[in-house]
C-alpha cells in the first residue's frame, strides 16, 4: 500500500510540474504539402515532386521541398499565432518549376501568422491567406 501511494504522489507532482505544450507540438513532425498559394490551387503530382514542410518542434526548424530543391530554415513563434520563417536556404538545382518555387519562397517570407483548421494549415500576411498546407 505504502509503495502504491508513494508512485502515486510521484505521478501527481510530475504531471504538475509538466511544461505547457507549445502549439507546434500537434502539428510538427508531420509532412504538409502545399495545396494554394496567393489563392491559385497547386497542382499535385502525389509524389516526389508536391511542395511541402515538416517541422521539427524541439528545434524550431523546418525542411521540405520547394518544387525544385530541397529547402529548411528556422521558425519562431509567439503569442497570437504569430510565426516567422527566417534562414530560409535550398539547394541550387534548375528546373521547370523554378520560378514556382522561387515565389514560394518570397511568400513564406512574408508570412506572420498561422492558422490551423481541421487538415489545412493556412499560413498568412496578417489576416490574407498566402500559403495553405494539407497534412498528409
Amino acid at each position: 500500500m505504502y509503495r502504491l501511494l508513494t508512485i502515486f504522489t510521484i505521478l501527481v507532482t510530475v504531471a504538475g510540474c509538466s511544461p505547457k505544450l507549445a502549439p507546434d507540438s500537434n502539428w510538427g513532425y508531420q509532412k504538409w504539402v502545399l495545396i494554394e498559394m496567393k489563392e491559385v490551387p497547386v497542382q499535385q503530382s502525389g509524389g516526389r515532386g508536391d511542395a511541402y514542410l515538416e517541422y521539427v518542434p524541439n528545434d524550431k526548424k523546418f525542411s521540405g521541398f520547394g518544387g525544385c530543391n530541397r529547402i529548411n530554415g528556422n521558425y519562431t513563434l509567439s503569442k497570437n499565432s504569430s510565426i516567422r520563417f527566417t534562414d530560409v536556404i535550398s539547394t541550387k538545382m534548375s528546373c521547370p518549376d523554378l520560378a514556382f518555387e522561387t515565389t514560394l519562397l518570397g511568400t513564406l517570407s512574408e508570412v506572420n501568422r498561422y492558422e490551423i483548421t481541421d487538415n489545412n494549415m493556412l499560413l498568412k500576411k496578417d489576416n490574407r491567406v498566402l500559403l495553405i498546407y494539407q497534412r498528409r
